[in-house]
């Protein structure tokens, strides 16, 4: 798809007019993976404590829940997820380091998927600059690869420093992105005056 067939079903001059939101998503996720790069083993450790609350809010609406839906045929089963999270949430916040080497093969599987499916996305739907969001997939896919394969030793650091080099390829596509709007919307608002003259 052309990038002129993209834009005959989307409102450009709207998408041109919020392309100042665009570039600055993009220079804040810039600026995020600049600083979670820099400080690899704190984003880790954060990252690992805010899995171990997730886990223990999941965990307690799950086993609350169960008792306020009365019994039903899921009740049980609702009721040993919610506690399984409550103790994954508190075994991950009483041990921050063993969790993040527990939870390393887990979120490399998610950058791996992450990764394919902005690939995959890039490449069917072929929009502005499309090929930057094809270089962050296929990067994001390779962190993940690593992580997963080299867990045990890079745990610490490498979860920290692989989500800061995603969040600053993302937020480099996302300005791209804004500046083929706009480049776009000047050459087709030029060859609308051309028409019209």
């Amino acid at each position: 798809m052309s990038n002129a067939s993209f834009f005959d079903t989307t409102p450009l001059a709207e998408l041109d007019s919020k392309r100042g939101w665009y570039t600055a998503l993009g220079v804040f996720l810039v600026l995020l993976g600049a600083i979670a790069s820099y400080a690899a083993v704190a984003t880790t450790m954060l990252s690992v404590v805010f899995l171990g609350w997730i886990l223990l809010a999941a965990g307690a609406g799950m086993v609350i829940l169960s008792f306020l839906t009365g019994k039903w045929s899921g009740f049980l089963l609702t009721l040993a997820a919610g506690v399984l999270s409550i103790m994954a949430g508190i075994a991950t916040l009483s041990n921050p380091v063993s969790g993040a080497v527990a939870i390393t093969l887990l979120i490399g599987t998610i950058l791996i998927a992450a990764g394919l499916f902005r690939s995959i996305a890039s490449i069917v739907m072929r929009f502005p600059y499309w090929g930057w969001a094809l270089l962050s997939g296929i990067v994001t896919f390779a962190l993940g690869a690593m992580l997963v394969r080299n867990w045990e030793t890079t745990s610490l650091w490498f979860l920290g420093v692989a989500i800061g080099v995603e969040l600053i390829l993302h937020g480099f596509s996302w300005l791209m992105f804004s500046k083929r709007i706009h480049s776009l919307a000047g050459e087709l608002g030029t060859e609308a005056d051309r028409r019209a003259a």
